[in-house]
């Protein structure tokens, strides 16, 4: 059913054409419609009051279905939904049982003491345990050459030599499915050795013992170990015939599941649902059958391209949000081009209080603003030639003199004598400028004098000393020289004047306005 009809059709005395193009924007939006809902409704379905998408479309992962969708609007929480991958497909083979969080590594301890001369211990194992066998807490070696033998048959641990009355034997099992690569080696020096061998990674826990007393790691200590070298290096060389033997004690590196584990790191901890990112699905692995309806369903939704380039090989009636604009742009395909659904919906609604007012981008450059016009930072026409203003021109677009810096322009006169006497020497002769003298440099090549300045003959300032090491002053009272009116000589005087030869007199000048 349309909603909107043109009220006064042919009734636009200044052109025929107006007429027109309201009824082929009429005729367009009609066509949008669908469903029984305008084209403002069908947006209003897929956008929230922000402009930002929020089209019905829906996926979850049902505890016992699998992975499921639904497109459209429902009044409940279980209808409409689409299974895509059932459960049973998510979960791969089974894991491999690494041992429980928390297992000893020994157990099964027993302790007993022996009688005189006694060699054979009770102790019931399977061929496949591993032992630790210690007697007065020291560490043994198990083989016929060494300290005892083990039988599983007779569950017994024998000793090669009988024991003392009294003497502590203590027997563990070692939880071999607990240690990563459970190692144990055994080596008897045969000459002083501090280096023994012994492959581990940088995540192995070691235990090391020397004739079977156990040994502390660091530098400060018994040993150090290596990784990197596949090493134990004593921090003392151990001398011949003494026994060492290193064993694995735990690898603490992680360890590779197969399978799915249902933890915190693969699915959501308030949902248990299974993270999407966590599902890879190939190409082709779904079947068509899982999707059924999604295509026809999802055809009857509205066509959009968000992107901030326009799409190519549009149909008419798509619709186009332009991100190359901020704020965004929504645009609608009217068969040969894209045309904003509201040209003036980038622009804030103005109220009388905005009069005056400009338009402007906010401070995140989001969306389009009215401002002040702020003219704190511009100076006014009263501030000409004021102080803190700026300056003005005279009648000849010039600035006035009053308006220059009492400096205007800055030099060095240099004069030279190459042998000097007791004297008066003139250096220039000025007119029509006033400059000040504020600064002198003094060198000869030899032997020493004295100088003072003079104008017009008149001795002026301080006497200075000259010698072959050079003399820099800056006069603290500057000699101000003013010939505006009548020209005016500058001249130095030089007195006690003691072998001295090539004299280099300099000037630091500066010429004022005032």
């Amino acid at each position: 059913m349309t909603r909107l009809r043109q009220q006064y059709p042919q009734n636009y005395g200044s052109s025929g054409n107006i007429s027109t193009e309201f009824e082929n924007i009429t005729r367009y939006l009609n066509s949008a419609e669908l469903g029984d809902k305008t084209v403002g409704e069908l947006l209003g379905t897929i956008f929230d009051t922000a402009g930002t998408w929020k089209g019905p479309i829906e996926m979850q992962l049902d505890s016992s279905a699998g992975i499921q969708y639904r497109v459209g609007t429902y009044s409940d929480t279980t209808t409409g939904w689409t299974t895509i991958v059932p459960l049973s497909s998510l979960k791969g083979a089974d894991g491999t049982t690494v041992g429980s969080i928390g297992s000893p590594i020994m157990h099964t301890r027993v302790d007993a003491l022996a009688t005189s001369s006694q060699t054979a211990f009770p102790y019931a194992h399977e061929s496949t345990d591993e032992l630790l066998v210690y007697v007065n807490g020291v560490l043994k070696r198990s083989g016929s050459s060494y300290d005892y033998q083990t039988s599983s048959t007779n569950n017994t641990v024998t000793f090669n030599s009988g024991l003392s009355t009294g003497t502590l034997v203590t027997i563990y099992k070692i939880r071999a499915t607990s240690i990563t690569g459970f190692t144990r080696t055994d080596t008897v020096t045969s000459s002083s050795q501090n280096v023994f061998n012994f492959v581990h990674d940088s995540d192995t826990v070691l235990q090391v013992y020397k004739n079977g007393i156990l040994q502390r790691e660091g530098g400060s200590f018994d040993y150090l170990s290596s990784a990197s070298n596949n090493s134990v290096t004593f921090n003392s060389a151990i001398a011949s015939g003494n026994t060492v033997t290193i064993i694995t004690v735990e690898n603490t590196s992680a360890q590779v599941v197969t399978g799915m584990m249902f933890e915190s790191q693969f699915v959501d901890s308030t949902t248990g649902f299974i993270d999407f990112g966590k599902i890879t699905v190939t190409n082709n692995e779904i079947a068509q059958v899982k999707v059924s309806g999604l295509t026809t369903a999802l055809s009857g939704k509205a066509n959009l391209t968000v992107a901030s380039s326009t799409p190519g090989s549009p149909s008419t009636g798509d619709l186009y949000m332009d991100t190359s604009q901020t704020p965004n742009v929504l645009k609608f395909y009217d068969g040969s081009q894209f045309l904003q659904t509201s040209p003036d919906s980038s622009l804030p609604t103005f109220l009388t209080a905005n009069a005056g007012q400009f338009v402007k981008v906010n401070g995140s450059g989001t969306a389009l603003i009215y401002g002040t016009i702020d003219l704190s930072s511009v100076l006014a026409v009263t501030t000409r030639g004021a102080a803190n203003g700026v300056a003005s021109l005279d009648s000849t677009g010039r600035l006035p003199t009053a308006q220059l810096p009492v400096s205007v322009a800055s030099e060095s006169i240099y004069h030279t004598v190459a042998t000097t006497a007791n004297q008066t020497y003139t250096i220039k002769r000025i007119f029509k400028q006033k400059i000040q003298i504020n600064g002198l440099s003094l060198q000869t090549t030899s032997g020493t004098c004295s100088l003072q300045l003079s104008v017009n003959g008149v001795a002026v300032g301080s006497t200075y000393s000259v010698s072959s090491s050079i003399n820099e002053f800056a006069l603290g009272t500057v000699i101000e020289v003013d010939a505006t009116t009548a020209s005016k000589s500058i001249q130095y005087v030089i007195t006690n004047n003691s072998s001295g030869a090539g004299l280099e007199v300099t000037m630091a000048v500066s010429e004022v306005t005032s």
